[in-house]
């Protein structure tokens, strides 16, 4: 299993399989290495903090807690905390996975809970072309984890997009449910919470583009900036959707008005029409001389008819004046 790649004079690329291996290179000033390690155990953060001299606190951090996408400065190497949105298999929900990184003059450690893709697609192209990554330097590999890694965000907002569209459309619809406000909250937090993400790691970025570390090249901080321009966009973006969220909540209330108000109508309606008809029964029901007689065959189909007639009329006046 590769766990990282190390470039030896003349532009030599050799995978590298163990920390034994990583072990028997690290004292060679010649040599620049690139270790990724995929859900590590405690052993093995202990054993490479030993070969690299890694400070224990920030390797702590590799595993354990959700801190704050951050950078801090050590003598020899910056380490960062980052936040990938894709894993190896593709979610529904939103899930941050952190990705620790140590970047020094000639080395680069990543160390991440669980893969991350774009990690594994930087990897890949790194052994399949190493002189296009490794030999330009190790911050350069960092430059394209962290640009692959931001490309992801845009991805998922382009996903969120889409989303929030068809909840969109189904506001609009009569038969609107509350499915569609629920969808529209668990949206709406997924959101929140890649804005939070965007802002941090943007507010990180920042020094680094500003060249306030003597372990990232010029070059690159300015390569970078467009690293920040994209979480620019996607916070922009999500401020965007946050609006559409909104639309949504505002259709789906004002169908339900609508709804209720037709609901009220038609049952105001028919209780005009009932009213009169009840007052008639009421009359009829007091056992006093009336006409036509109560003891007469004819009384009971002539009261029924005369209840009959005014329903039909009261029935065609609310369908003149539109209201059935």
């Amino acid at each position: 299993m590769t766990i990282g790649f190390a470039l030896l004079p003349k532009n030599e690329c050799r995978p590298l399989r163990s920390l034994d291996e990583l072990a028997d290179l690290w004292q060679r000033e010649d040599v620049r290495v690139w270790v990724d390690l995929e859900s590590p155990t405690d052993d093995d953060l202990r054993r490479l903090g030993e070969i690299a001299g890694l400070d224990e606190e920030a390797l702590d951090d590799c595993l354990h807690g959700e801190q704050q996408p951050r950078v801090d400065e050590f003598e020899g190497y910056i380490f960062l905390v980052l936040y990938g949105l894709y894993g190896l298999k593709e979610q529904e929900d939103l899930d941050p996975h952190k990705l620790a990184a140590f970047c020094g003059t000639r080395f680069l450690i990543t160390v991440g809970r669980q893969p991350l893709l774009s990690v594994r697609q930087v990897r890949a192209r790194c052994g399949r072309h190493p002189e296009t990554l490794l030999v330009r330097g190790v911050d350069v590999v960092l430059f394209e984890i962290i640009d692959t890694m931001v490309d992801y965000y845009l991805h998922v907002i382009d996903r969120y997009e889409d989303r929030l569209e068809a909840l969109e459309e189904q506001s609009f619809d009569t038969e609107v449910d509350e499915e569609v406000l629920e969808q529209a909250a668990e949206v709406r937090r997924d959101l929140l919470e890649l804005r939070r993400l965007a802002v941090a790691q943007r507010h990180l970025l920042q020094p680094v583009t500003k060249g306030e570390y003597d372990f990232i090249s010029e070059t690159l901080g300015q390569q970078l900036s467009h690293v920040c321009d994209h979480l620019s966009q996607v916070i922009d973006s999500v401020d965007s959707l946050r609006e559409t969220i909104v639309s949504i909540r505002d259709n789906y209330h004002a169908g339900l008005t609508r709804r209720t108000n037709e609901i009220m109508t038609v049952l105001t309606l028919y209780a005009g029409i009932m009213l009169p008809l009840t007052l008639v029964a009421g009359i009829y029901g007091m056992n006093l001389p009336l006409w036509p007689p109560s003891n007469h065959p004819a009384s009971f189909w002539g009261v029924l008819a005369m209840m009959t007639v005014i329903a039909g009329l009261l029935l065609a006046y609310f369908r003149r004046r539109k209201w059935l």
